[in-house]
């Protein structure tokens, strides 16, 4: 019966050469991947205040809690 061994210097080291190649895709797009988060994130900001305005006038014809 064949064992196969893994141990914990195997399985650090293919997580490290993962990042490693992850990485190199990442310096390939530059600062793409910054604008994007950054636009996603001031997107839902705006989102949830477009929101918060509708929740607000619901409230005060109904007078109740805002």
């Amino acid at each position: 019966m064949n064992y196969l061994m893994i141990t914990w210097t195997d399985i650090f080291e293919g997580i490290g050469s993962f990042f490693e190649w992850s990485f190199k895709g990442m310096r390939a797009l530059g600062q793409l991947p910054n604008v994007l988060i950054g636009a996603f994130v001031i997107g839902m900001l705006a989102f949830w205040c477009l929101r918060i305005v509708k929740y607000r006038k619901v409230a005060s014809k109904e007078n109740s809690i805002e």
